[in-house]
């Protein structure tokens, strides 16, 4: 059995670790860490403070009333879409690259010729690079294979295309299947800025295995590093794409939040829902997952601001947490028939892997301490937590609610199955 190791970007609290005592609650609680100045506030990052919060192929002015930040990419003719984003100043993803395709056995199936398509790309950044609303640019078409030659020619050509046409330097994306890890995301990664791949956890077979996202942005994070790109960014992409049995209905909300704070916990940095469509798949609860993702986006780049301590805070490792289950990790399996076109044998083949069963971070920020536990077992879950200093208090970090710490002893955390928790600590003086 394989074990996963923890991506070197960030520090997850998975069991007891050595605390050292903070003498001075006013000087532990002081970190200077703060968003970069020169950051705009309303830019999104990686150009501004404001995390990227979108779907796919939504609604955009009730997706940004709803705590949205970016109207995400479109499928289909995108300047009808680009041009209203463009008219009320919405943020906005937009696609580059010619509509063609490499399926195998298709007549059509294309094979590039990089002077023309470095043409092509500058013609259509033509008609768009002024248009400073458009915060990335999303290469099309998607799920590019790194094993075929002519596949990584494609997408080394439209990415440098880009590059050479935006003055503003925007961010490059491209969607990856579900299935790819590391070694599969190094070659993508090494021509793009912003990585992601899928985390259709229902979809995907993942249902009762969502410590899954943790892997998949473990495997990001792992791609940006092994192609030294520093300064790219790992994107949590989750689902909202059909429906559950009706009896699993009360669970769509527990599922959502445990999946976002899971992969901001890992180390993501953005958010992009497949997607924001009501498919005919989705239509019974379409409503509820939307609902329990715009609760998320709110309290992420809302007045709580918690985008901002994931993006801009330091990780640390002063508390100690601790599980009274006996069993603090788990197994889960990878591989399997989705997107069999653009996964790799490798990729799908069937293989158990094993991960914790939950997950802790401590991020320090400002004169805060920040800790986010998460759950990821299929029952509920006890915790400890211990290693404030004296003179410290504590608040609900989602609600504000203030949160009582005994004297003494450590704090006890119940959690349930796919349970979240977060504190912020800091001095009453």
């Amino acid at each position: 059995m394989r074990k996963i190791l923890l991506p070197l970007a960030f520090v997850c609290l998975t069991g007891n670790q050595a605390f050292a005592q903070a003498k001075d609650a006013r000087s532990f609680y002081q970190s200077g860490i703060t968003a970069p100045a020169h950051l705009p506030e309303d830019g999104i990052f990686p150009h501004g403070r404001t995390m990227a919060f979108m779907g796919y192929s939504g609604d955009p002015a009730r997706d940004l009333a709803a705590g949205f930040t970016v109207a995400g990419p479109v499928y289909g003719d995108q300047l009808p879409y680009l041009e209203k984003c463009s008219s009320h100043g919405w943020p906005v993803v937009a696609h580059v690259g010619p509509r063609v395709t490499f399926k195998d056995g298709d007549p059509a199936k294309y094979k590039p010729d990089p002077p023309a398509l470095r043409a092509e790309v500058a013609k259509q950044m033509a008609d768009l690079v002024s248009r400073k609303n458009i915060i990335w640019w999303a290469i099309h078409p998607e799920e590019l294979r790194p094993w075929r030659a002519d596949e990584m020619l494609y997408l080394e050509t439209v990415a440098a295309a880009i590059r050479e046409n935006d003055p503003l330097q925007r961010p490059v994306f491209l969607y990856n299947p579900n299935h790819r890890d590391a070694a599969s995301l190094t070659p993508i990664a090494r021509h793009v800025d912003v990585v992601g791949k899928g985390s259709y956890v229902n979809s995907s077979g993942k249902k009762r295995d969502r410590a899954w996202v943790r892997w998949g942005i473990e495997q990001e994070l792992g791609a940006i590093q092994a192609a030294g790109r520093k300064g790219s960014i790992a994107l949590l992409m989750p689902e909202l794409c059909q429906d559950p049995p009706p009896e699993e209905d009360k669970e769509i909300s527990a599922w959502v939040r445990h999946d976002i704070y899971l992969g901001m916990a890992s180390g993501a940095q953005g958010v992009n829902i497949w997607s924001l469509f009501k498919r005919r798949e989705v239509k019974r609860t379409w409503q509820i997952w939307y609902d329990a993702y715009s609760a998320c986006a709110k309290e992420l780049n809302g007045p709580r601001g918690l985008s901002q301590v994931f993006l801009f805070g330091q990780r640390r490792s002063d508390f100690t947490i601790t599980s009274s289950s006996s069993s603090a990790a788990g197994t889960i399996e990878l591989g399997g028939s989705m997107e069999p076109e653009t996964s790799s044998p490798q990729e799908s083949a069937k293989r158990q892997v094993a991960t914790p069963s939950w997950t802790s971070v401590e991020i320090a920020y400002e004169n805060s301490r920040y800790i986010f536990l998460i759950n990821s077992a299929n029952h509920p879950a006890s915790f400890t937590l211990k290693g404030w200093p004296n003179g410290s208090i504590a608040e609900d970090a989602f609600t504000a609610s203030p949160r009582p710490l005994p004297s003494g002893s450590p704090l006890r955390i119940d959690l349930p199955a796919y349970g979240v928790s977060a504190f912020r600590f800091t001095t009453g003086s």
